[in-house]
């Protein structure tokens, strides 16, 4: 479903990520696990379309991002750290301008509902996203990546400056999507990343640094803590 070979990313000749290298089959939910400034957000913007790499190649759905980076974009759902959300519309008008940006011709009004239900909306459907909380918020940010069915969902610290209530609503509606979407997703957080995902991969200094399906007990922790100590 994607596969990175050798991706690097360099500003004024600094490596933000460096022949970074991964494979994600269908299905999965796979994290990137790092510090901040890591260089995850760099790999996802760039598996997104957002930003092409210095070097290396990647293919999503077996699309190319250099080669075809429109179809990259039909086929992904993309959450970034802050949601692009408009906070004078109310959640279904917002999801159903989001589904005619991303090319839904036909029941939107579907679309629309069925990302709403998915993450647990329906409720505040009519209710302007400005009087929302920053969880409601943070829900509006996956409906709008998933309204469009993608086959693969890309979050970007989708648990940042949620509460702890929030944050175990989050991990559910997350491992939920797993049924109908492959996801890579990014975190900070060891202890919620491990509830999360299939399998971890550590991103440090902008390398990609180890992998681990270990997700219980102390292995991960101190596989994660040999690097950030150094």
């Amino acid at each position: 479903m994607i596969t990175v070979r050798g991706l690097s990313k360099y500003y004024a000749g600094v490596p933000a990520i460096e022949d970074v290298s991964f494979s994600i089959e269908d299905g999965e939910i796979v994290g990137l696990l790092g510090l901040n400034g890591a260089g995850k957000s760099t790999i996802l913007k760039i598996l997104g379309c957002f930003l092409m790499p210095s070097s290396g190649t990647a293919e999503v759905s077996g699309y190319s991002i250099e080669d075809s980076p429109d179809k990259v974009r039909s086929v992904i759902g993309y959450l970034p750290d802050t949601p692009p959300l408009y906070n004078e519309m109310t959640v279904r008008k917002y999801l159903s301008y989001v589904a005619r940006l991303k090319d839904v011709k036909t029941n939107i009004d579907q679309h629309v509902q069925s990302a709403m239900s998915q993450t647990n909306l329906d409720e505040v459907g009519d209710v302007v996203i400005g009087n929302l909380s920053h969880g409601f918020r943070q829900r509006v940010g996956i409906a709008q990546a998933i309204v469009h069915q993608p086959k693969v969902l890309i979050l970007d610290e989708p648990i940042n400056g949620l509460d702890p209530v929030q944050i175990v609503e989050m991990r559910d509606l997350i491992v939920s999507l797993k049924k109908k979407h492959t996801v890579i997703l990014s975190s900070h957080i060891l202890s919620e990343i491990t509830k999360t995902c299939d399998r971890i991969l550590i991103v440090d200094k902008g390398k990609l640094v180890a992998e681990s399906t270990q997700l219980e007990g102390t292995e991960l922790e101190n596989l994660f803590m040999k690097f950030v100590r150094n």
